[in-house]
């Protein structure tokens, strides 16, 4: 009978390590291309584009972005969106934060999003000094 404890006892060892190790695994953000996705509230596409991050370093991001598709061009915000970002990544919080036009302050749009195990995800808002003024979703996959 024990041995028979001891046998179940490391199969469920075995067994619930392979497992963890499977779901530790998450999207690695970097230097590269990127696709993304922008939707409303409603979780209606609104537009896509190609994300490229040029240096990372120190946590830090920055580089580019286009469009490739934009379905509601009137959609707040996007005439503040000029192709170049800058943010931060969290990877011990799997949080990234992208600054849609570092060259100013108000009337721009922010991402939020989290690490998760096929991309990054979260939110979009349209900020004014007043506060968010709009906002929707934001994927970002490889």
């Amino acid at each position: 009978m024990k041995n028979l404890l001891t046998v179940l006892f490391l199969f469920c060892l075995f067994f619930s390590g392979c497992s963890s190790d499977a779901d530790s695994t998450e999207f690695i953000f970097g230097k590269g291309k990127y696709k993304f996705t922008m939707t409303d509230s409603s979780k209606t596409e609104i537009a896509n584009g190609i994300l490229y991050v040029k240096t990372y370093d120190n946590k830090k991001i920055s580089g580019t972005y286009e469009f490739k598709k934009i379905l509601k061009k009137d959609f707040e915000g996007y005439s503040s969106m000029t192709g170049e970002f800058s943010g931060d990544v969290n990877t011990s919080e799997k949080f990234v934060f992208i600054n849609t036009n570092p060259m100013i302050a108000d009337a721009n749009v922010f991402w939020n999003l989290k690490i998760k195990k096929s991309n990054l995800s979260g939110s979009w808002v349209y900020s004014v000094f007043r506060g968010a003024a709009y906002g929707g979703f934001v994927k970002i996959t490889k």
